[in-house]
């Protein structure tokens, strides 16, 4: 199966490279029980039996689930756009990326580091708690992104405004209340330091808004919200909401909206093109 296929090729991706590094420790010890897999392929096995050097559960489950045909996975030989994330995401896909060292790898270490957080985040985005809240933030975010007006949003954004937001939408994972906290508060700083360059002042590195910038914050975050296509009820939860977790009702609400758009993504698979 061609999964299987794509999840034994990633083991052996793994394998490859993290043995030589662990050394007598690569292999720990052996499973009392076996995790759950299909596959009698013996990269796959291996995770399934055995506890190895440095890789996490989460790593094996998701190479395994993988193998099994139970993640929707974009097997890469490149590092994705921000975008191409966002729109697999969108479409309840993940990424994962087998690449060279002479890969614009980022903060990570080496390709072994890039492979094993890319599947750290395909569990993350497939646990099935947050997995159809997560799909319905993305499909409104690339949908938001995708409008003529998203260029107008943005106008006055500085370069970390673009990377703190490129992070939310391509290089986190969880809870879909939490990725739009986080992106309502990356948008907050983002706006205190459009205003103060345009008032010819340096930002304040910590504390609250001020009440002109918390008017200006307003301002934008009401553009974001009709960028999300919300309004009513939703709207007023999609303002409330915090990473602070202080409004359950809203939560609830903006939950359901999330959630609610995420299904209909279920009913309505488009291709990856």
């Amino acid at each position: 199966m061609f999964w299987e296929e794509q999840a034994a090729r990633t083991s052996a991706f793994i394998i490859e490279r993290a043995t030589p590094v662990a050394g007598r420790r690569w292999i720990q010890e052996k499973r009392p029980q076996p995790l759950p897999s299909a596959s009698q392929r013996p990269e796959l096995r291996l995770f399934a039996e055995y506890r190895l050097f440095r890789i996490g559960e989460d790593v094996a489950r998701a190479l395994l689930s993988w193998g099994d045909g139970l993640r929707r996975v974009q097997l890469l030989e490149s590092v994705p756009t921000p975008w191409d994330v966002l729109r697999w995401q969108a479409r309840g896909w993940r990424c994962v990326s087998l690449v060279g060292a002479d890969a614009p790898l980022g903060r990570h270490a080496d390709p072994l580091a890039f492979a094993i957080h890319d599947l750290c985040h395909l569990e993350k985005f497939a646990a099935p708690e947050h997995h159809v809240g997560q799909v319905g933030f993305f499909r409104l975010v690339e949908r938001a992104m995708s409008d003529a007006a998203w260029a107008g949003f943005e106008t006055g954004f500085d370069d970390l405004w673009r990377t703190e937001r490129d992070y939310v939408i391509a290089d986190m994972n969880g809870s879909p209340l939490f990725l739009f906290a986080a992106l309502k508060m990356k948008l907050r700083m983002a706006v205190r330091r459009r205003l103060a360059r345009s008032e010819g002042q340096a930002p304040a590195a910590t504390g609250p808004l001020t009440a002109r910038e918390e008017a200006v914050f307003d301002a934008a975050l009401d553009e974001l919200i009709r960028l999300f296509g919300w309004d009513g009820a939703v709207a007023r939860a999609a303002r409330q909401v915090s990473t602070r977790r202080d409004d359950p009702a809203a939560a609830r609400i903006l939950l359901e909206t999330f959630e609610e758009e995420g299904l209909a993504v279920g009913r309505n698979r488009e291709p990856l093109g």
